[in-house]
């Protein structure tokens, strides 16, 4: 049992002002690569007629054309393709079932998803197995002004969502089977660090879209008292794995947004550090590739007590952790490692799954 809502209108103001912001940034790249040229046809001159005067001036130029066009020029070509390459997506699902989280899983969203893209809202109106399908007519109203709150949110970065009702009987599933049927490439849920009951009930519905999706999925976990999310210190524990790799691709991604600042942490015994040394220098390099720079941080010891500390110490205002690579081993929401971090985390944490 369906129902679509109408979504709003995307505020023209914004999406004229990330032009202009675009176009401002798009000046800067050609001005600079103009003073870089201008230097060195100077400096041609200066050899080709033997005189000196023109040197100070020359290399004056080249030296601000060449930074400004190391900062403005990977920045644009990022905006231009929508960021690193495969971070953005076309069709990006939204289950919101809880006010609190709407603003910071839309921003998240909206983040994520490219140009031209489809924003897909939905609440899921679970049905018990004895009562009639009716019985989600009584709880349609406040899903109706959650997905409208939600939509405007949506406004405010200049995408106009689609909106859908979704009475089941089986709320993963009906998550599921909506991003099936939308070819949605990506789905951003929340989840709350709660206590061990409340948490198991709702870790059960993101353990089974996680383990279902044959789309990349991206969990917003917070802690009780919910703060808005923010891109300003990323870390990224790494294993080396693929949904390490992704997790630090997506903060390098937020980090070209809004300049902020990335640390990739490897933390293992004293014989896995040449191990840890070459995923760290990988990760660094990778970065770089991007026109990105990242702080890099090798520790010893145990896995979750390190990545909290240095959490904690170094004042992260996000986490980014991959899910685990070995689900036959684990059977609560990520493994016990990511669970143990979501749950003692100081901040909000982001876990990505990337595509089967």
């Amino acid at each position: 049992m369906l129902e679509k809502i109408g979504g709003y209108m995307p505020d023209a103001g914004l999406i004229r002002r990330s032009r202009v912001e675009l176009s401002i940034l798009a000046a800067d790249a050609l001005l600079a690569t103009a003073l870089l040229l201008l230097g060195i046809y100077m400096l041609w001159i200066t050899f080709i007629n033997r005189s000196f005067m023109l040197i100070l001036p020359a290399m004056l130029f080249i030296s601000i054309g060449g930074l400004k066009m190391a900062k403005a020029w990977p920045i644009l070509l990022a905006s231009g393709n929508g960021g690193e390459p495969g971070v953005l997506h076309k069709s990006v699902l939204v289950p919101v079932s809880r006010p609190e989280t709407v603003k910071s899983l839309v921003d998240i969203a909206c983040s994520l998803l490219e140009k031209g893209g489809t924003l897909r809202l939905i609440n899921v109106i679970e049905v018990p197995q004895q009562l009639p399908f009716e019985y989600a007519e009584t709880r349609k109203g406040k899903a109706r002004e959650l997905l409208m709150e939600a939509s405007k949110h949506c406004e405010r970065h200049g995408v106009r969502p689609k909106l859908e009702i979704v009475a089941a009987r089986d709320i993963p599933q009906a998550i599921l089977d909506t991003a099936s049927r939308y070819g949605a490439d990506l789905i951003v849920m929340g989840s709350s660090q709660r206590t061990v009951p409340e948490k198991f009930l709702f870790g059960n519905v993101v353990d089974r879209v996680l383990r279902g999706a044959q789309s990349e999925v991206v969990i917003f976990s917070y802690a009780k008292a919910l703060k808005p999310i923010r891109y300003d210190r990323i870390l990224v524990p790494t294993s080396g794995y693929r949904h390490a790799q992704r997790a630090l691709d997506i903060a390098l991604h937020f980090q070209r947004m809004t300049g902020g600042s990335v640390t990739s942490l490897f933390v293992g015994s004293e014989a896995e550090s040449d191990k840890g040394s070459i995923i760290l220098k990988k990760a660094r390099l990778h970065a770089e590739r991007l026109g990105s720079s990242i702080e890099t941080i090798f520790r010893v010891g145990g896995v979750v007590d390190n990545i909290i500390d240095v959490a904690k110490s170094g004042g992260y205002s996000l986490i980014i952790i991959g899910a685990t690579e070995r689900p036959s081993y684990y059977t609560f929401l990520l493994g016990s490692t990511a669970d143990e971090i979501v749950t003692r985390a100081p901040c909000n944490v982001l876990v990505v799954r990337t595509r089967k």
